[in-house]
């Protein structure tokens, strides 16, 4: 099956930095050279663990806490993971006093026993407090993880929120309702190792949001402007924020919005992260750190309803994420699978207005006009109209048309792959009709 070949770097889009938090990350940008991706993920994971065991998405599957574990990937020296980590810890320290100093940790334990005490330690009647784990050395904390295979059975119950038991014959801890977040700083070829260990297709690293991180431009050794004033103020911000999100216990997504996330959203998420095993292992809860994300989001403006917009920011993370795992990875290629799903969500988002070929083009500029034009034809929902020519070769109009959710076709790859088989590079682009009898896997070849 072909693949888009990732061999550039990932690139950060807008519509992360939305929101207050967004606004802090753009207001530190100018004091640091690290990546702004890692500053808003310190930022985010931050807030989550602050926020405590409170707050929670309210799905049709039950309650979604808001526990967030990103990992900075980047090169030793030229990567500034601890550049970027380090200017967001200073807006959560300075915000939140006692929290950074009595439950932020620098290090995450190497066995599962001393992870258990670590939360154990800070328990009230066996409830957990909620900890904010940074781990500098994860290349370390993957080697010795390795050995004691309970650290990765109670990260895995940490991230659901779920009660971890430590029982032998000399300890017995219970810690009910943990509450943790990770940062962790990592280098891209020892991220790219942990794919082939049981872990990861177990269900522990998959539950980590790696990141690319690089370092972003260059500051004056002896005259930049130093950031105090600034981290002062976004500490006392941060510190309102969270003040409102530990009253809440419901985050909730209004029936308008869960519509568009389930025809949008969770369209693209999906064609994101299939199609690929080495791709999937990691991005298997890409659709849960979707929800998780966007509650953040929401939360961080102080609302208690999520938003499209805050979807679209957490889509948008996800994406990041998904780029980062293909980069890091070149086993791990993204197929072509995401291009009709990426296709017809741009369609649906200019609503009644419409998007011309044009537009579609140069929004994605790598898929070819017979491609894009197999992509409408098999959507039922997707209306085609010639536009007056000014010249030269009328322009044709896309209208997303809403119809009865449970009727209208999202049309994926593997829907396509029955439809029409693309021309390969070397060869005029045409579509070629494929009967049922003929090759059902035949799906687009991107240029």
């Amino acid at each position: 099956m072909p693949a888009i070949v990732t061999n550039e770097m990932p690139v950060a889009t807008d519509e992360m930095f939305t929101g207050p938090i967004g606004a802090m990350v753009n207001e530190l940008d100018q004091y640091t050279e690290g990546s702004k991706v890692g500053v808003l993920v310190t930022l985010l994971a931050g807030f989550s663990a602050a926020l405590g065991q409170g707050p929670s998405v309210a799905t049709g599957k039950g309650s979604m806490p808001l526990s967030f574990w990103p990992v900075l990937v980047g090169p030793t020296g030229v990567g500034r993971k601890g550049t970027a980590t380090g200017i967001a810890m200073k807006v959560i320290t300075s915000g939140l006093g006692a929290f950074g100093v009595n439950n932020v940790i620098y290090g995450c334990p190497a066995t599962g026993l001393g992870f258990a005490a670590e939360l154990s330690e800070r328990a009230i009647r066996n409830v957990s407090a909620p900890l904010m784990f940074v781990e500098e050395e994860m290349d370390t904390f993957v080697s010795n993880a390795k050995r004691d295979t309970k650290i990765g059975t109670y990260l895995r119950k940490a991230w659901d929120g779920a009660t971890i038991n430590h029982r032998t014959s000399q300890t017995d801890l219970v810690i009910m309702k943990p509450h943790v977040s990770i940062v962790g700083h990592i280098q891209p070829r020892n991220w790219g190792a942990i794919s082939g260990s049981k872990d990861a297709t177990g269900g522990t690293y998959n539950r980590f949001f790696p990141v690319w991180v690089y370092q972003s431009k260059k500051l004056p050794v002896f005259s930049a402007k130093s950031p105090d004033e600034a981290i002062e103020k976004l500490g006392n911000r941060f510190r309102q924020m969270v003040n409102f999100a530990q009253e809440i216990t419901d985050v909730t997504v209004p029936t308008k919005v869960a519509k568009v996330f389930e025809s949008k959203h969770r369209e693209i998420c999906d064609a994101l992260t299939t199609g690929n095993e080495a791709l999937g292992q990691y991005t298997e809860r890409a659709m849960a750190y979707m929800i998780r994300l966007a509650g953040l989001y929401a939360l961080s403006d102080k609302r208690t309803e999520i938003s499209v917009k805050d979807f679209d920011a957490a889509l948008a993370l996800i994406t990041y994420m998904v780029s980062t795992v293909t980069y890091t990875l070149p086993e791990a290629e993204a197929s072509g699978d995401d291009i009709p799903a990426r296709v017809l969500a741009f369609i649906q988002e200019a609503g009644e207005d419409g998007v011309t070929s044009t537009e579609v083009a140069r929004k994605f500029q790598r898929v070819r006009a017979a491609e894009i034009r197999a992509i409408v034809d098999a959507c039922e929902t997707v209306k085609t109209s010639k536009l007056r020519s000014e010249g030269g070769r009328p322009a044709t109009l896309f209208t997303w048309i809403e119809g009865d959710e449970d009727e209208r076709t999202i049309a994926t790859a593997d829907d396509l792959s029955g439809i029409a088989e693309l021309a390969t590079a070397d060869s005029p682009a045409e579509v070629v009709k494929i009967t049922e009898d003929e090759d059902q896997d035949a799906l687009f070849k991107v240029a």
